[in-house]
């Protein structure tokens, strides 16, 4: 699916310019000009497609959610890649933070007891539990997109030609599969503390 301003003769400042206004296409526009050079950056940093895919949805995200904070940009392409640049150094950042806790916990761990293993698993099973119940309740629109992104691993214009609908619909679905999920899991870690 073409997206309406790709072939008109807007630049990034006027298309960032109509997205502050809540222009959907015109962001979705963007998306699709600067996701290719921006993921293959990303790429180079990070050495991992699912990665690299991660940054830039939160990077897109996050841009969209903001966009009337930032303002107008001058410099459309070059702030995006800074952003790219900084919420990638994030990643690294988070996972040092990560590595070097893991680490330290592997060094002080104890052999687990019989009863610690028995509580890990049902652990475990309550959150594939979790994941199945909060994926079925999504519509199956979103339930399929997700399939598509995150099993298949195909990019946005791949599912927006698979399914038919416009690239930046499909980055929406996405997005509020992803809040769903979000908000389920968060649901069922207050039903865990409250029982």
């Amino acid at each position: 699916m073409q997206e309406p301003y790709l072939n008109a003769s807007f630049n990034h400042s006027d298309l960032w310019a109509m997205a502050i206004n809540g222009d959907h296409q015109a962001y979705g526009s963007l998306h699709a000009i600067l996701f290719p050079v921006l993921h293959s950056y990303i790429l180079k940093m990070v050495k991992d497609e699912a990665v690299a895919d991660d940054i830039l949805q939160d990077l897109f995200i996050k841009l969209w959610q903001n966009r009337v904070n930032i303002g107008p940009i001058n410099h459309v392409k070059s702030y995006f890649f800074t952003t790219a640049r900084s919420i990638t150094f994030n990643y690294f950042r988070l996972k040092k933070f990560r590595n070097d806790r893991l680490g330290k916990n592997l060094e002080s761990e104890i052999p687990l007891s019989p009863e610690d293993i028995l509580l890990n698993a049902e652990h475990d099973q309550a959150l594939k539990y979790t994941m199945v119940k909060a994926l079925n309740v999504l519509p199956a629109r979103q339930k399929e997109i997700l399939h598509l992104k995150y099993y298949e691993e195909m990019d946005y214009r791949k599912i927006a030609q698979i399914t038919g609908i416009q690239y930046q619909s499909v980055i929406n679905h996405v997005f509020r599969a992803l809040q769903l999920l979000r908000l389920s899991f968060k649901l069922s870690e207050e039903d865990i503390f409250l029982n």
